[in-house]
């Protein structure tokens, strides 16, 4: 299955596009995610975080990935910021195809002893592993703070560790810091895209942009040009499924779920589709 997801990644760094991760927690936003692929035929991957996992069932994400793949397998389930060797082996065992181990947190000596040891059990059951190096702040929602008071130079993901980092661990795909973050802020985040091509000369490996939500068309495209193959979107599909949710619930006469949860999967669809087309994904599989 990893030389099968490695192909992907190269396709779409050959043909100058990015795969769209989409995290989940609910059947409604799956929903919503896989329709927008199947509408685009555009091949996906489908996520959880650690929170996600333990709300939907690691077992269970895995059942329903099987299921989905039956009919459209154009998709690949991974395993979003993991933090230890015994969580990658548990997510591992449970069937997920491709694991991101996280070691963001930890000094970077530290970080590549970690990730090595994930990356060569990963490798020993075929599952396609990223890494991460820099500091990724914030989290999947709304902030009310600006990004300038919480990122700072420092943490954003540095060219020469990157090239050492990748060299020692032996990890598939890199997860950096260039001014992304996680989650909706009060001004938008600026990429720094000479980082951006600093990083992709000196690793040569797929390069991953987390904290999608919230970054301009333009710069998506720019970054997508410079070496970036795959970029996460969270926030921006919760928000729209919980005013969709919202709208749903209000004043009703009836109380049929799937009469209002439809409209939630096309929220979410809605959002996922946009995501598509910018990241020029779109007719690709």
């Amino acid at each position: 299955m990893r030389h099968w997801i490695i192909k992907l990644y190269k396709k779409a760094n050959d043909k100058g596009f990015a795969l769209g991760a989409f995290n989940f927690s609910t059947n409604e936003i799956l929903k919503g995610i896989v329709d927008a692929a199947v509408k685009l035929k555009a091949p996906i991957i489908i996520e959880t975080s650690e929170g996600e996992r333990n709300f939907f069932g690691l077992e269970e994400s895995v059942a329903v990935y099987h299921a989905i793949k039956k009919k459209y397998p154009h998709v690949i389930l991974h395993a979003d910021h993991t933090k230890s060797f015994e969580e990658i082996k548990r997510i591992i065992a449970a069937g997920y195809p491709s694991v991101h181990f996280d070691g963001s947190k930890l000094s970077f000596r530290h970080n590549i002893r970690e990730t090595k040891r994930a990356a060569e059990y990963a490798h020993a059951h075929d599952v396609f592993i990223e890494g991460e190096l820099g500091g990724i702040v914030g989290g999947s929602t709304m902030h009310k703070k600006s990004l300038k008071d919480v990122l700072t130079k420092d943490i954003m993901t540095d060219p020469e560790q990157a090239k050492e980092f990748v060299e020692l661990t032996g990890i598939d795909s890199l997860a950096i810091s260039i001014g992304n973050a996680h989650g909706i802020w009060k001004d938008k985040p600026k990429l720094d895209f000479e980082r951006l091509k600093a990083i992709a000369k000196a690793t040569g490996k797929f390069l991953v942009l987390h904290g999608g939500s919230g970054i301009s068309a333009s710069d998506f495209r720019k970054a997508i040009s410079l070496g970036i193959n795959k970029i996460n979107i969270n926030t921006e599909m919760r928000v729209a499924y919980a005013h969709a949710l919202l709208k749903g619930l209000h004043n009703r006469e009836d109380y049929v779920p799937y009469h209002y949860l439809k409209d939630v999967s096309a929220a979410v669809s809605k959002v996922v589709e946009e995501k598509i087309i910018i990241f020029k994904a779109e007719n690709k599989i």
